[in-house]
């Protein structure tokens, strides 16, 4: 083998060793071919104009393909990556990079951003570091390395970074060599830039209800366990235990055919019912062991009202809409909180117990079961789609709405088509594979269901649908009501007993908790409220102090370098501050915070040196306004 190759790898030993040792095989194989005289790819190394190498693409039955330039293969791969901008972006993604010009020239550009490079075929990735000098890319602090994976967990690398703020890097030479891997790849991050701006418009329009819901709910944060003492159970009562099958009850139409099965099933199954499918479910005279609410929208607490259900296990976090709280039930329980408020003081009373998000309460409630043990988990009305052209279960509390609120004008109907249509909708497949009516926000749930079954499949966990009319989602298997009841009938007696110790087990956890707890010396919940409000209040002090700063400045030009020095100062107190993500919940997002700055006077955005005084002066205007907003909500 060559220097370079030796260099190189001995760099990529140092650097990754898990990695090296997991392709160890690879890498023998690879060596033996070029030792050999043979080269493992259908990569034609030339010289190109400039004397620096340069490679062509020569698949069977296709187009050779130049993956560089045939003059300057350096020059090239700078002017791809001149304009990156780490104000745009937070991270970079080389999706294949040939022989890695690319990668070596933002490494170089671009020494503190990420940088992630996908190859999935790990010869190509040898066929590079045989060639060309890697040890800018190697020396690079923020460096990732994905090879020989699925794009699913490629695509779950970027996970720590808004999808908005990466930056793809991706051609046609050089993902020719395996393009569904690239296409299933880029359709994965084309979902997650929908999901991001799905987010950012929920942020925008509820974060004002989620943190008025938080705050009035904060004393539950001590009076209610967490779904933590579930967590596991059924895996620490072992045998019988995980084989009791967890059934979630979706609103979807077709919820519809399994309602006479319920009584049934309740005795050798724990029924999970989202909220929106309870009315549905009581009426068919079964009260679920849980009821999942976790959305802070009145709408869904209205899916409670004038209901109870004396023996059913309530799931909800503490942004959910108040009146959730006075439902009458067995017991309510709390998840974590997804915003920050209640994340806040759970990290100082404990947690309660994480709970998946995939945009809607099905995707929480499957979580809940997985987390429990339970290895078969069983989906009923989560249809994604609208089977017979129908939004949901009859006697839902949506389509119970509908009927209360029409008028001769906007009728029932009226409000059925909206679903249908209001959000880009396209047909699919259900699972006996007859066309169904879905749409974009129901394809992302989908994606959730798809990736995360497939994880819970390598740990043993089946999901199967009970309505094979919903939409077909992939790592989903199908089963009857019939087939359940009958693999149930046989064991019955010992399925019964593992459910009743099921419960059993989780009150003796929560017990060894609190136990736990008084050990640990938790803090009061009044102390912690305390120290909340105390957070703000400083945070109240430090945006005032910040604005007096940027008036000086604006007043007197002399003082602009003073003054940035001063709240540079700030700024590092406001970022260690205790209560900065709660008050962030408030502060205008990212979007919002670009359409207030184009309001700022012309003549200061043209003045290079009061430009960022302007702009600061707007952060700690609106952080004030944020953290004044708490502290009313907070008084007695």
């Amino acid at each position: 083998m060559n220097s370079i190759w030796n260099t190189n790898l001995a760099l990529f030993e140092k650097r990754f060793p898990a990695l090296r040792d997991l392709l160890s095989e690879d890498i023998a194989f690879f060596e033996g071919e070029i030792e050999a005289g043979k080269f493992p790819l259908p990569l034609e190394i030339i010289e190109a104009k400039n004397g620096s190498p340069t490679a062509i693409y020569k698949a069977e039955s296709a187009q050779a393909l130049p993956l560089h330039s045939k003059y300057n293969p350096e020059r090239e791969a700078e002017q791809l990556v001149h304009d990156f901008s780490s104000k745009d972006f937070e991270a970079a993604v080389f999706l294949g990079f040939g022989l890695g010009y690319g990668p070596l020239a933002f490494a170089e550009a671009n020494p503190s951003t990420p940088l992630i490079l996908i190859e999935k075929d790990p010869l190509f990735l040898f066929a590079a570091m045989n060639t060309i000098d890697f040890s800018k890319v190697f020396s690079h602090p923020k460096l990732i390395f994905v090879t020989k994976a699925d794009p699913q967990t490629a695509i779950s690398v970027l996970a720590n970074y808004k999808a908005e703020r990466v930056k793809i890097f991706s051609s046609k030479a050089h993902t020719a060599h395996d393009s569904p891997f690239a296409e299933e790849f880029l359709e994965l991050f084309k979902r997650s830039l929908q999901k991001d701006e799905i987010n950012t418009n929920t942020l925008e329009k509820f974060s004002r209800l989620w943190m008025k819901n938080s705050l009035a709910n904060l004393p539950y944060l001590s009076k209610c366990d967490g779904v933590k003492k579930y967590r596991s159970t059924l895996l620490q009562l072992g045998g019988k235990a995980t084989e009791l099958p967890f059934v979630i009850l979706a609103a979807g139409p077709s919820l519809q055919t399994l309602l006479p099965h319920l009584p049934a099933l309740k005795e050798t199954c724990v029924l999970v019912c989202v909220d929106s499918a309870l009315h549905a479910v009581l009426k068919a005279g079964v009260e679920p062991d849980f009821i999942v609410l976790v959305d802070p929208q009145y709408v869904c607490a209205r899916h409670l009202e004038f209901l109870k259900a004396p023996s059913s296990v309530l799931i909800t976090e503490s942004a959910a809409y108040p009146s959730v709280f006075r439902f009458e039930c067995r017991e309510t329980v709390m998840c974590s909180s997804l915003f920050p408020i209640g994340q806040y003081f759970e990290k100082r009373l404990g947690q309660k117990g994480k709970l998946g998000a995939g945009g809607s309460v099905a995707t929480t409630a499957w979580d809940f079961a997985r987390t429990c043990g339970t290895r078969k988990i069983y989906l009923a009305g989560m249809d994604l789609g609208f089977p017979g052209k129908q939004t949901h279960i009859r006697g839902s509390q949506f389509e119970e709405r509908a009927h209360r609120t029409s008028t001769h004008t906007h009728t029932a109907e009226t409000d059925g088509v909206a679903s249908l249509l209001g959000a880009a909708p396209s047909l699919a497949k259900d699972y006996r594979g007859n066309t169904i009516l879905t749409d974009k926000r129901m394809s992302l749930f989908a994606w959730w269901f798809e990736s995360n079954c497939a994880t819970a499949l390598k740990d043993g966990q089946n999901t199967y649908t009970l309505t094979p009319q919903s939409l077909a989602i992939p790592n989903i298997g199908i089963a009857s009501p019939e087939e359940v009841l009958a693999a149930s009938s046989a064991k019955k007696e010992e399925l019964m007993e593992a459910k009743r110790r099921f419960f059993e087990q989780a009150e003796k956890n929560s017990l060894e908790q609190k136990d736990d707890d008084r050990k640990k010396g938790v803090p009061s919940f009044e102390s912690v409220l305390d120290e909340f409000r105390e957070s703000l209040e400083n945070l109240m002090s430090l945006s005032k102090k910040g604005l007096n700063l940027c008036q000086s400045a604006i007043l007197n030009r002399t003082k602009v370098h003073e003054v940035n020095a001063k709240l540079s100062e700030i700024d590092s107190q406001i970022l260690n501050s205790a209560g900065k993500d709660a008050a962030a919940l408030v502060f205008p997002t990212e979007r919002q915070l670009a359409a207030k700055a184009k309001e700022l006077p012309s003549s200061a955005m043209n003045d290079a040196m009061l430009k960022p005084i302007y702009y600061s002066r707007l952060i700690y205007s609106e952080l004030q306004k944020a953290v004044g907003e708490y502290l009313g909500c907070l008084k007695p």
